[in-house]
Parts: structure tokens; sequence; C-alpha cells
């Protein structure tokens, strides 16, 4: 991987049109085939609620899922309550006959990698808790080949461990784009966005339930909310592919011009810190979504962990959810006075003037998420519920990651990535990779 010359085409689509392809075809599994079953799974969550029973939710197993849904984000309403400090035996010590817990897999792995949780993986419907499981890419479930993963991770599947499982929809493996020169697996996650459809789904459904008295199953809002989303999507597709192509050869360029440099060009992820505790040193959705995840690229570190060694070669990819957050322009005025590259995503639809984040970098990307807060307007609740902002972040963040590495292997030059370190040969290959990485700066 030496030449850095201009290879022929890749055959096909791009990676970030092969992504958008399969994110598309995820939101409309859960459009066509779930809603029925997340207003079933919610009426049971209601009237355990209803009954004095206490709602538990532990969808928080995968980078993004740890802050995806965090308390404190506009839209959230915390009626299925994210546990954020990801303290989950506290709440196994509580739950009771008669709860209620949606997962994706938490008594299965634990959410913090490298350390063993002390609950069974049967814990919850133990202890009488109605518990129903949403499909994830670190889990064993319907999909996952026999012998994927290594055998601590095979014992149990979420279908054992639950009363109802939801289709997310999201393959076995976290990646989704097949690269010629990573034959081993998959790249680009679909994992966190697909259940994250499901949960917010499921949020708008529960919300519509405790309005109505239980009168309204929900149905209506929850779909209302996926084709919101699919919407979202589309005009990301419509309005921003060129841009972030654009993006994407910049980044090529400018990753390539440098890579002999002694000290190479970093592609540094910021947004600003969320509820909950800090993964790895990141406490934020877009950041932990990027840095050391299954299917994802190496070159993609914090921020916050380089911000005094920053240079003028650096990429600076900024993530936001609201179009004005005064961390988040901070960060985007620093970047480019030091002269580093300056990406920004998040809300921008109605960003017009001085104040948006979207004035401050070299280039931003709108993800078409209205304002960043929640988009249903349900009676009895403060605010409109259930945001997109998240969701189309996360697509963005991918697409970007998903077409660099496609301008990328254009010049002979892939990238490395993480496989998910739950299958087998993982250790092995990501060290490899690592090593790798370390010499290159890709």
């Amino acid at each position: 991987m030496s030449n850095s010359s201009v290879g022929p085409p890749l055959a096909g689509a791009s990676y970030m049109e092969l992504f958008y392809a399969e994110i598309e075809r995820i939101g409309r599994h859960i459009r066509d085939t779930q809603i029925a079953g997340i207003c079933e799974a919610m009426k049971v969550a209601y009237e355990c609620q209803s009954s004095d029973g206490r709602i538990f939710s532990h969808v928080l197993v995968g980078h993004f899922a740890m802050f995806a849904a965090s308390p404190g984000i506009p839209g959230q309403p915390s009626v299925l309550p994210q546990r954020a400090d990801r303290n989950i035996s506290a709440d196994y010590n509580q739950i009771r006959p008669g709860d209620f817990l949606l997962t994706n897999g938490a008594s299965l792995i634990n959410p913090d990698k490298g350390t063993i949780p002390d609950v069974g993986p049967d814990e919850a419907r133990v202890r009488g808790a109605y518990t129903v499981g949403i499909t994830c890419s670190y889990a064993r479930f319907y999909k996952t080949p026999v012998g994927a993963f290594l055998p601590v991770k095979m014992t149990t599947s979420l279908e054992q461990i639950c009363d109802r499982v939801l289709d997310s929809g999201c393959t076995w493996s976290c990646g989704v784009v097949s690269t010629p020169a990573i034959p081993e697996f998959k790249i680009i996650s679909s994992s966190g966005l697909s259940q994250f459809l499901v949960y917010w789904a499921c949020t708008a459904a529960l919300c519509k339930q405790i309005s109505t008295g239980g009168a309204d199953d929900g149905a209506e809002v929850a779909l209302e909310y996926i084709n919101n989303a699919l919407r979202s999507f589309e005009l990301i597709r419509e309005h921003e592919f060129e841009v972030i192509d654009r993006v994407a050869r910049a980044w090529t360029d400018r990753i390539l011009l440098f890579a002999g440099a002694a000290d190479h060009p970093r592609l540094l992820v910021y947004g600003h810190p969320q509820a909950g505790a800090p993964y790895e040193g990141t406490q934020n959705m877009f950041v932990n979504e990027a840095y050391e995840t299954a299917a994802g690229s190496m070159i993609m570190q914090p921020y916050d962990v380089y911000k005094t060694q920053l240079k003028a070669s650096d990429i600076v990819l900024i993530g936001a959810i609201s179009p004005d957050n005064g961390d988040e322009i901070q960060v985007a005025q620093y970047a480019r006075q030091i002269g580093a590259m300056v990406v920004a995503f998040g809300p921008f639809d109605r960003s017009e003037g001085a104040g948006s984040l979207s004035d401050y970098a070299d280039v931003a990307i709108n993800t078409h998420s209205g304002d960043g807060a929640g988009i249903l307007d349900i009676s009895g609740f403060d605010e409109p519920v259930c945001p997109i902002s998240g969701i189309s972040g996360n697509l963005v963040l991918w697409l970007l990651t998903a077409q660099w590495t496609y301008r990328m292997a254009e010049r002979n030059q892939t990238p490395n990535y993480w496989q998910n370190y739950w299958e087998v040969g993982a250790s092995d290959y990501d060290d490899q990779a690592q090593a790798s990485f370390v010499k290159r700066g890709f």
C-alpha cells in the first residue's frame, strides 16, 4: 500500500451509495414489519407502569448506544429511561415481578468492554420482568452464524433471554460494505443507527399510550417517526451527497499529501459532552461511534485527546445535535485558527446568520433534522418528543467514513479498520491492522 497513485475506478456503486442503500433498507424493514410488534411491546410497558411496575431501558451495548438516548437530549421524554451510568447490575438488583426491561443484550455483554457483568444472561426474566430485546450486532441473535463469535458470546442468544424480540434489521456483523483490501469482514456499521430507529419508535408509541390512557396503541406516531427519519435520510441523499464526496476527496488529498511526515495528519472527532459515564475517555454519541468501533476506521480519534497537539495538517470533524452549541463552536474557531480543516454536521436547516456552528466550519453538512429537538407533538408532553438529529448525524458520520474510504481505495490506499472484537480471529487481525495504522497513519 505504498503507492498513492490513482488506481482504476472501483467497480460498482460508491461506498456511501452502498451504505445509504442498506440504511434505507433497514428503515423500510422497521416501518413495514416491526410497528405492530413495537406497539404490542409498549402496551406491556404501559400496563406495567399503570400497575405500579417500573420500566428499565438497557439499550446500551455499542458505541453509539451508550449516549444516543442520554438524559437531557432535546426531545428525550425518558419514558424508556436509559441507564446513563451503565451500571446495569444496580437495576437488576431492583427488578421485581411486574417490571419491564428493554435491552439490546446488556445482560449478555457488559456495556463496558473488558469487564464481566455480575448478572446472568436471563437475569431480568428470572426476577419476573417482561423483557424485550432489540437485535444488535454485538449479541448473538437469529442471524448470527454458528461459531462466528467467541464461545462465551455464542452460549446464549437474545431470543433465549427475551419474551419478545424486535428485529432492528441490522446484520450479525457490524459492517455492511465490502472493500477488496479487507476480505476478512465488511466495514461501515449499521448497528447503532438501526437500533435507535427502533428505540425512538418505541418511545413514540409509549408516549402516545401514556397520553391516551392506553386507548391509542401509538402505531400512527411510531410510523410517523420512521417516515420522518426516512425523509431526513432522503434529503441528505438529495442535498448532501455532493458535499460529502467533496469532503472525502479533500480528506484523501490532505492525508496522503502529509502521509510521509513524521507526525501523520489526524482525523479528530468532537461533540459536546453528554450525560452519562465516559467510555474510554469519550462522552458523546458521535465521538464514541467514531473511535475504536467495530467496522470503523482506525484514523478517527477523540479531539479532546489531541487538542493541545493540534496542527494545521489535521482534520477536525464536529458532530452536532443542535445548531449552536457553544462548546462545539469554540472548538471550530480554535481549529480553524490553527489551520486545521474543520467539517461539521448537524441540524442546520434554519441556521442563517451568525451564531450557528455552520458559520465556523470550512464545510457544513446539514443532517436535515429540523432544529435537532423532538419531532412529534403528543398531548401531555411539554415539548415535542423523539429527535432524529442523532440518527441522521450517525448516518452522515458513516457516509463520510464510507466515501473517504472509497476515495482512498481508488488510490490504492485502503485505510485500516477495526473488526468486531467478539468475532473469531478479530484480536489477531486488529493487532496486525493497528501496527499497519501506526506505520501508515491511516
